[in-house]
């Protein structure tokens, strides 16, 4: 897991360069309906469970002094189910600038290309044909199940229990090359990494989730990703983590395990009240 400061800041930039064009093409109004599942005239009500968007700097101090485990869990799920909701609308919002550009091919005018160049140096694809790096933007420009996101937080922060995650805002044992990061106690001195410190958890979500939509070693979860209906299912998605540790095939049955143990499919339901 490879993190730097300067993708967060493109991708800082990307989400309001993003929002703002597409609200600039078709109305901000009509960014909410697309992101959320809303529904128009004539359309049954979306029934999915609604939560507040609560923003939470770190996880909470008292995460630590619960002695119940289930508590303890439903403490963490309750701090990042709404940050992950939130990074898989920003990621909407993107997409769905993305398939606005794919419908004007090849009418597409030097602004939005502009825009689309924007967003190509963002998501890592290589310059070529418009219609080109839109195909290869909307591989990667997606959601990931909620399910998936909280197991993989819960795995890698000792649901919400390890240095990292309390010190660093790290609950994906997210790595860095640079010099920002903190240092493992364990860590081997040929070792040329240290694990990544975020802002916020916030994000860390957004920057996990962008990771997961780059990366090369997650080639084969985007592909996976493609071939499925939504919603997006997270089992089947998980196979294509067998490259986020050094667990392989043993890492993926751990994250099946926790999903189905802890019922955690059920976060997939939820969503955002509208503001």
């Amino acid at each position: 897991m490879d993190g730097t400061q300067c993708n967060k800041g493109h991708m800082r930039k990307l989400t309001v360069i993003s929002v703002c064009f597409f609200a600039s093409l078709v109305g901000a109004a009509f960014i909410p309906t697309m992101i959320s599942g809303t529904h128009s005239a004539g359309e049954a009500a979306d029934e999915r469970p609604i939560i507040e968007y609560r923003y939470t700097e770190s996880l909470p101090g008292k995460l630590m002094e619960l002695q119940d485990v289930q508590e303890r869990k439903r403490c963490l799920i309750n701090t990042l189910l709404p940050l992950a909701l939130k990074a898989n609308e920003k990621i909407l919002q993107q997409r769905a600038l993305i398939e606005h550009m794919k419908q004007r091919v090849p009418w597409i005018t030097p602004e939005e290309r502009r825009i689309l160049d924007a967003l190509a140096e963002v998501y890592l694809v290589k310059p070529d044909t418009s219609d080109h790096m839109i195909d290869e933007l909307l591989s990667r420009v997606d959601t990931l199940p909620a399910s998936l996101i909280l197991a993989q937080a819960a795995i890698e922060s000792g649901w919400g229990t390890s240095r990292f995650s309390l010190e660093g805002n790290n609950v994906f044992g997210l790595r860095t090359l640079s010099a920002y990061g903190m240092i493992p106690k364990d860590k081997d001195t040929g070792q040329g990494f240290s694990v990544s410190v975020f802002d916020d958890l916030q994000s860390c979500i957004d920057y996990y989730i962008w990771t997961i939509n780059t990366h090369p070693k997650y080639e084969e979860l985007r592909r996976l990703r493609s071939m499925c209906p939504r919603p997006y299912d997270s089992f089947s998605l998980a196979q294509g983590l067998k490259n986020y540790s050094e667990l392989g095939d043993r890492y993926v049955r751990k994250v099946e395990e926790l999903i189905s143990y802890n019922d955690l499919q059920n976060y997939d339901e939820y969503r955002l009240r509208l503001r």
